[in-house]
Order: C-alpha cells, then sequence, then structure tokens
C-alpha cells in the first residue's frame, strides 16, 4: 500500500526522545534561574519614609492647598533624596567608600502609589551594603530637611522680629505713644512669631515616621519560582516541539497497522514483547513454540510454496534467529522435514543457540569450498520423535568471508532444498554481511522481521536492498509489539502447555 504514516504524537515523541527533550526542559529552567539570579533584585533594599502634611507650616515655604499639591510636595522631597546635599551627608555617613557618583547610580527615590510616602531603593550589587546604603539615606534626608525645615523658621522669624522692632522704633521717635492699631500689629506680629515657632518646632524634619531598609527575600524566593515555572513551561514546549520535529523526519513503525500501510506483502504475524524469563523460554527448543510463531508458521506455508525461506531482520536485533528456530520447531511439530541454515558466519547466534557454535563444518567451509552439506548437517532433537537439521555456521578463520563463493552458496542451497519440506536460512542483516547476498535470489522467498519503533527509513532500505538484489518480499513479522497484542492471549495459553526447561539434545551425525 505504501500508505504515507499519520503525523508523530507529540507524547510519543517526548517518550521516544526522554532523554534529550529532559535536557531541554532542564537545560531551560536552570538558564531562567540564572538569568533570575544575575538581573534579579537579590541585593535590593528598600526603604520607606512616610511624609508629614505641612498644613501649618505656610511660612515655612510649603504651601499645600489640595491632595494634587500634596502629590507634588512628595515629588520634590523625592527629588531632594536624590540630591548631591543629601547624597553627600549620607557618604559621610558612611565613610566615604562610595563615590557620589556611585549613589547617584545606586540610588533612586519615586512617591509611593498611594502618593504619602517615599519610597527609597538602593541597588549596589550586595543586599548587605544597600540595606547599610539606604538607611544612611534616610538618615541624611531626615538631617537636611530638618536643616532646611530650621533655616526657612529662622529667615521667616528673623525677618518678623526686624519689623517688630522697626515698629516700635517708629513708635519711640514719633513721641506719640502706642496707639490701638499699633498695639493690634505688634500683638500679631507676636503672635505670628509663635506660631512659626511652634509649627516649625512640630514638623521638624518633616518625616512622619520611617521603615527602616530591608532585602525582600521572600520577593527573591517567589521571584526565582516563577522564573523558574515558566522556564518549565518554555522548556516543555520548546522540547516538544523539537522531539514532534525529530519524530516526524525519522518515522517510526509503531504497530501492526503501520507496517501494513508501508507495505504490499503480507503481515505473517505479530509477536509480542515478553518479559525476561519469558524470553529464556524461546531459546529452550524443548518448549513448544510460541502460539504467535506457530501461526507465522502455517502462514508461511501457505505463503512460499517452494520452500527455501531466507529470514533476515531490518537491523540486528530485530529478532531474526529466534523466528527461525521457533518456525522450525512449530513446522517440526506439524511433521515437516525442516532444515535450518546458519548463514550469520560471523556472529554464528543461531548455532550458539543449538549449542553448534564449535562444529567445524558448515557454512563458512561450503562457501569457500571446503566442506559439503551433507557432511555440514546436524540433527536437533526438539522431544520424542520430533527432529529437525541444522546446517550450523561452521568455523571461519579471520577474513575468510572475503573469499565466500557466490556459486557455491547457491549451490548449496538448491543441494539443500531436495530433501526438506520447508528450508529456513537465518540471514544477518545484509548491510553488515554482504557476503550472503546470493542466498536472497536463491530463495523462495524472503521474511522481513521488524522490530516495534524501527525506524521507517531502514525498514525501507532493507526492502530496496532485496528487491535490488532479486529477492522477493513473502511477509513481515512484526516483533516486540506490545503486550496489549492479541497474541499475547496465545501466550498465555502456552505457558500452561509446559513446565520444562531442558537443552535440546544434540545428535552429531552425517548426512540427512
Amino acid at each position: 500500500m505504501n500508505e504515507p504514516l499519520p503525523a508523530p504524537n507529540i507524547l510519543g515523541a517526548l517518550w521516544r526522545y526522554r532523554l534529550s527533550s529532559l535536557g531541554i526542559v532542564v537545560g531551560t529552567v536552570l538558564v531562567s534561574v540564572v538569568v533570575a539570579l544575575t538581573v534579579g533584585s537579590a541585593g535590593v533594599a528598600e526603604a520607606r519614609i512616610v511624609l508629614k502634611a505641612p498644613d501649618s507650616a505656610q511660612a515655612l515655604g510649603f504651601e499645600i492647598t489640595s491632595e494634587s499639591g500634596f502629590v507634588r510636595y512628595v515629588n520634590q522631597r523625592a527629588l531632594f533624596v536624590t540630591s548631591d546635599r543629601t547624597l553627600g551627608t549620607a557618604r559621610e555617613r558612611l565613610g566615604g567608600q562610595e563615590t557620589i557618583k556611585e549613589l547617584r547610580e545606586a540610588v533612586t527615590a519615586r512617591a509611593s502609589d498611594n502618593g504619602d510616602s517615599i519610597l527609597v531603593r538602593v541597588d549596589i550589587g550586595d543586599a548587605e551594603r544597600s540595606t547599610e546604603i539606604a538607611n544612611a539615606v534616610v538618615a541624611a534626608y531626615q538631617r537636611e530637611s530638618r536643616a532646611e525645615v530650621s533655616a526657612a523658621a529662622d529667615k521667616a522669624l528673623k525677618a518678623l522680629r526686624n519689623r517688630r522692632e522697626q515698629l516700635v522704633a517708629d513708635i519711640a521717635e514719633s513721641g506719640s505713644g502706642v496707639d490701638s492699631a499699633s498695639s493690634r500689629t505688634i500683638s500679631e506680629l507676636d503672635q505670628r512669631i509663635t506660631e512659626i515657632r511652634i509649627a516649625s518646632g512640630q514638623f521638624g524634619d518633616g518625616v512622619s515616621f520611617v521603615d527602616k531598609a530591608v532585602t525582600d527575600s521572600s520577593g527573591v524566593i517567589t521571584a526565582l519560582l516563577r522564573d523558574a515555572v515558566v522556564g518549565f513551561a518554555v522548556g516543555v514546549l520548546l522540547a516538544a516541539t523539537v522531539a514532534w520535529a525529530r519524530a516526524d523526519r525519522n518515522r517510526r513503525v509503531r504497530d501492526a497497522a503501520d507496517l501494513a500501510r508501508l507495505s504490499d506483502e503480507p503481515l505473517l504475524g505479530e509477536v509480542e514483547a515478553l518479559g525476561e524469563g519469558e524470553t529464556a523460554r524461546l531459546h529452550n527448543l524443548v518448549v513448544p513454540p510460541l502460539g504467535s510463531y506457530r501461526l507465522v508458521s502455517s502462514v508461511l506455508r501457505n505463503t512460499v510454496r517452494g520452500g527455501l525461506v531466507a529470514v533476515t531482520g531490518v537491523s540486528a536485533g530485530d529478532g531474526a534467529t529466534t523466528t527461525v528456530l521457533q518456525v522450525a520447531g512449530a513446522a517440526a511439530r506439524d511433521g515437516l522435514r525442516v532444515l535450518v541454515v546458519d548463514a550469520a558466519v560471523r556472529t554464528r547466534e543461531l548455532s550458539h543457540n543449538v549449542a553448534l557454535q564449535n562444529d567445524w563444518y558448515g557454512m563458512a567451509p561450503i562457501a569457500t569450498g571446503a566442506a559439503t552439506v551433507h557432511a555440514s548437517t546436524r540433527v536437533i532433537e526438539v522431544g520424542p520423535g520430533i527432529e529437525f537439521r541444522v546446517i550450523p555456521a561452521g568455523r571461519a578463520s579471520e577474513g575468510a568471508p572475503d573469499y565466500f563463493r557466490s556459486s557455491l552458496l547457491r549451490r548449496a542451497m538448491v543441494e539443500a532444498r531436495g530433501g526438506y519440506d520447508l528450508v529456513l536460512v537465518d540471514l544477518p542483516p545484509l548491510e553488515s554481511a554482504p557476503e550472503v547476498s546470493a542466498l536472497v535470489p536463491a530463495a523462495d522467498g524472503v521474511v522481513l522481521t521488524v522490530r516495534k519503533e524501527r525506524s521507517v527509513a531502514a525498514l525501507r532500505r532493507a526492502r530496496e536492498r532485496i528487491e535490488l538484489l532479486g529477492g522477493k518480499i513473502a511477509g513481515y513479522v512484526f516483533t516486540f509489539a506490545s503486550q496489549s497484542s492479541p497474541t499475547g492471549a496465545q501466550h498465555n495459553e502456552q505457558q500452561g502447555e509446559t513446565q520444562g526447561r531442558v537443552s535440546a539434545t544434540t545428535v552429531h551425525r552425517g548426512g540427512q
């Protein structure tokens, strides 16, 4: 069918690339926290100056007649906080470590949102030093403000006293005595002098109270948590995007339905993923084959009429060798004459499974003309009266595969198929063992095992390689499928059939 696969699922993509996705998320969170610590407010201190309303201190130079006037007054006082006069006094209190320029850059003052106070903020880079500077600036403001009020009061009092003295001198010079108008004027001046003294004393430095400078550690923690949460959200979004893009470029065969979409050849069977203990049973030839492999054996015999079947995987680890042994066991139990050939002369995995890994005879010497099929055939008994024959990989020196002769391989396969109902050839992935590629066109059909999550690109390369070699794909076996596969029920039934775990008996004898 070769239909395109549906777009990858985001959650599935994240799970497939979980390590890299986790790295992206953790990295984004760490960057967010580092940025928060670098440009955050960990070294900032804030103090508050609550001002008095100078309602009765008009003579002191302040005239507040409305709420907007008071707001303007607070803004003016905020500017006074950062004046050179105030900062110079603060610098003296601090011991002169910072210059006026440094203090001007570090200290800011503004009217609060409700307009009744001044917020002094200091960021010198160190929380403790920022606190010291903020408290020194507040104290300097109080001192300079008190001096300013005192100077304004003295100036007003001096003017009133001069006027009173001048009035008294004028009365004495005229010699007319103090009349009622002069007496009233002198009384008003005395009253005004008294009011200014009282007002200046009450107003003082113009500060109602002060909140000492503190660093907001809870605010820092809150900011860090907020930035970490934002970083986590951004990291998840970024990881999902990257994982989805990677999954879209590297499509995988997720289930048997995907495999059916990608190929025109039939799906011979679906083998579920097994636990570690259950997997060991697959290599014990005395244990009857898994139900899903029995199904593959039945379907295969109806699909390939000639009897010579090459089995290979898309990549190493796709279960080709296990499929050969399981199908061979199932066919032998059905009464068929079965021959198994281990053509993976480099790894000899099948030979290891039947305890023939040390046999000198086998495919390697056959391919170099040093042995015959008849001399290399061995009998494997898997039960009372049940057996199949094996041609092991044989022993070969290093570099021997380079001297394999394709004509000898093909001739051996023609000879092998003569006396058997089914010949199963275990081929390694062709990309890793090109020396056995001559067996592909010699086979009546090629069975390709495809592991779950195998790359679609790798599957297509394997198909193209088989077709270029002149082979015909007979079908696919989907391995390591989900446990919820329908074949899981068959496996559970199979577990109850036998509890024996004995090794297969290997009988070494030549011929058939």
